[in-house]
């Protein structure tokens, strides 16, 4: 009983002193990969169209949009930037939560961080705050949400999210956040139809969340109330949204055991549930050298969530379909090199060697479920002229179980701030944000996400 408010207390009475080291860890390693994805996904058109849109309508404003020179409302940097994190498949997830923490909590925080001037060890806490609370709510709601209902789960828990995220950093007290949540919640939206014809919407559903749950913590600092009970309530977010809620999870080992730690950081712009496949093509690739046209068929052997209907178009008419589709992922994977995430393109989708091996993929489930990392999750078989070379993949660099330092998040940041900003900027970014909680104001790291 009485969830909503104990994760609302626990929001409220923990600082950045009370984060374990290895959490504060994790949580910069993370905060390095939004930029990097916000970067990246500034230059989509997709995220081009959101945000010009933002610029459009918003009145004068002291926030960032990565990648623009121009700066907007809180609410509409907040609308931008999330749409720009999750706008090309390369942003974390929470799996087991159905969330996508990235998109939904960072936008929200730094808008409230740079407009207010916080410190680097507030925003390190509101971040964090914001990410466990998400993926509580995910992981209480449980994927039935999206396998069984039909939502898209990231867009429904993330406006709970920003909320979080947002209302710590606005330092609002105890019934001040229960409100925040509370009116959240009836901003839960997105529709997995988008699966069907690779549509934008997708895009658009999490950052949508991060504006929201922003708005939601602005309006419950003026005193506009929401329900109590709107996680647990016989009416709430959970009994409504998920066909198998398990509310106690919303507080299992809390403060103690914090699941942020079970992030799934992406190597490859495609869905996460065949990354293990596109790795272990992508290092066999490496390893052995063949030239597309060396390969005669592959053969996948995976979970059945690999296997889903929604991942197995062979000649997607979209980006997003392609990055959706594990046997056209599987083809890119053998044709370029997938660690580039710009190979997810138009010339790709047209690419004549790409959409041959497509069709020469075979796939089948094994009758597992997804699988852990660290086991087994897909075996895979690659005829190359005369022979067959077979492996078996489980990991993969970003599991949770083979997690990035931040040295490689550097490393990735590098690549992906490379499509817009000068190489002098992009090492002072990681030079910031590897010292975050040692600087003062951060609204300095974030104006540096700018063109």
């Amino acid at each position: 009983m009485n969830e909503t408010r104990r994760l609302a207390e626990f929001v409220v009475q923990s600082s950045y002193a009370d984060l374990p080291s290895d959490v504060v860890e994790a949580v910069r390693v993370y905060i390095l990969d939004n930029m990097a994805s916000g970067l990246l996904g500034s230059t989509t058109p997709w995220a081009g169209m959101v945000a010009d849109l933002a610029q459009e309508t918003s009145a004068e404003g002291p926030c960032t949009v990565f990648g623009r020179a121009w700066t907007a409302s809180p609410s509409l940097a907040a609308l931008a930037n999330g749409t720009m994190i999750g706008s090309f498949e390369t942003d974390h997830a929470f799996f087991e939560g159905s969330s996508h923490p990235s998109a939904a909590v960072f936008p929200a925080a730094i808008a409230v961080a740079e407009r207010d001037q916080l410190d680097g060890r507030a925003l390190l806490a509101s971040v964090a705050l914001g990410y466990e609370v998400i993926c509580r709510v995910g992981l209480a709601a449980t994927r039935a949400v999206e396998d069984e209902a039909g939502f898209h789960g990231p867009g429904t828990n993330a406006p709970f999210g920003g909320a979080a995220g947002a209302g710590k950093a606005l330092g609002l007290d105890e019934r001040q956040l229960v409100n925040a949540l509370g009116i959240a919640g009836s901003h839960a939206a997105g529709l997995l139809e988008f699966a069907k014809e690779g549509a934008m919407t997708k895009r658009l559903h999490v950052g949508r969340g991060a504006q929201t749950g922003l708005e939601s913590a602005l309006l419950a600092q003026k005193g506009f109330t929401g329900p109590s009970t709107v996680l647990e309530g016989d009416r709430g977010f959970l009994r409504v949204y998920s066909p198998t809620p398990k509310p106690d999870l919303l507080v299992r080992e809390l403060g103690h055991r914090y699941e942020l730690m079970g992030m799934t950081v992406k190597a490859y712009a495609c869905h996460v549930s065949f990354h293990s496949v596109i790795d272990g093509l992508s290092r066999l690739r490496q390893e052995h050298g063949f030239e597309p046209d060396e390969v005669r068929d592959v053969t996948v052997v995976g979970g059945e969530r690999m296997m889903e209907p929604r991942f197995l178009d062979r000649a997607p008419k979209s980006v997003l379909g392609a990055q959706y589709s594990l046997p056209f992922s599987v083809a890119i994977a053998l044709c370029r090199d997938v660690r580039d995430p710009t190979v997810y393109d138009d010339a790709s989708l047209s690419d004549p060697s790409v959409r041959r091996l497509a069709t020469r993929v075979k796939l089948a489930g094994d009758g597992t479920a997804f699988g852990v990392p660290g086991k087994p999750m897909a075996k895979i078989s690659v005829a190359l002229g005369s022979e067959t070379v077979t492996l078996q993949v489980a990991d993969w660099k970003g599991a949770p179980t083979n997690p990035y330092t931040y040295n490689e998040m550097a490393d990735k940041f590098r690549r992906y701030a490379a499509v817009c900003l000068p190489a002098d900027r992009t090492e002072e970014i990681i030079e910031r944000v590897g010292a975050l909680e040692e600087g003062g104001d951060v609204s300095k790291l974030i104006r540096l996400l700018r063109t």
